[in-house]
């Protein structure tokens, strides 16, 4: 990858992707706690193997993406990979599973981030023409929310699956990502009006909430049960534990 494109737009998704890692979930492992809720190996690990899935999730989106069935089927297509994933022996019942969760969303989010601002940014350049200041601002803008979205996700299927409900926190997931990408769909259908900045405006909107819904509420409130359960000494000393 030697264009400047591919570089611009990974500086575009990843620096706000760390960041909100940064964000979110320094306040649940070292040094801020002695006794961490999730294993930093494994979070990093998860992010990773994000980024590779949101790589080729991506890759399918640009085939359909012009299509409004093919983005309600990906949309709902997106969640379930994360059911896969996340819904093996290692994870279930187990609290840190959402802090999982998010890690492989926030994996996943970026790799989609950078492909989109890549795609279209190489796109407009193929056809003769460039993207402006106001056009990257507004694929940076759409590279975020689906950062959120995809850690927004994340979270909502982790959540799940340490509490031994996958299915039922999916469908929650699977809604607010169907009417994301549909939003999403509204907002590159109409590139030739105000519209598209409108929808951009929503997608934003839409993900940062559902991501706050999970960030400063769900997270906490699996901290507050595991600490709990440590006070009540059923788990020992050890806050990474099954529920």
């Amino acid at each position: 990858m030697d264009s400047p494109i591919f570089y611009i737009a990974a500086v575009l998704a990843f620096a706000p992707a760390l960041a909100l890692m940064y964000a979110l979930v320094r306040k649940y492992t070292y040094p801020y706690t002695d006794h961490p809720y999730f294993g930093d190996p494994m979070f990093f690990g998860l992010f990773a193997v994000g980024l590779i899935a949101g790589t080729v999730m991506f890759m399918v989106y640009t085939y359909i993406m012009n299509a409004i069935l093919g983005i309600i089927l990906f949309s709902v297509v997106q969640c379930l990979a994360l059911v896969v994933v996340m819904n093996l022996k290692r994870f279930r019942g187990h609290s840190e599973s959402i802090f999982y969760g998010l890690a492989f969303g926030l994996g996943a989010g970026c790799a989609t981030g950078t492909g989109f601002i890549y795609y279209i940014a190489s796109a407009t350049d193929s056809l003769g023409d460039s993207v402006d200041v106001a056009g990257y601002a507004y694929l940076f803008i759409m590279s975020l929310s689906m950062l959120f979205e995809y850690s927004a996700v994340g979270i909502d299927v982790g959540n799940g699956i340490a509490r031994h409900a996958p299915m039922q926190y999916a469908a929650s997931a699977m809604i607010w990502n169907l009417v994301f990408w549909i939003v999403v769909y509204v907002s590159l259908d109409n590139s030739d009006s105000a519209v598209m900045y409108v929808a951009a405006a929503a997608v934003l909107a839409l993900s940062a909430i559902y991501l706050c819904a999970g960030a400063l509420r769900e997270i906490p409130r699996m901290v507050r049960e595991v600490d709990s359960q440590n006070r009540k000494g059923k788990k020992g000393k050890n806050s990474r534990d099954n529920l």
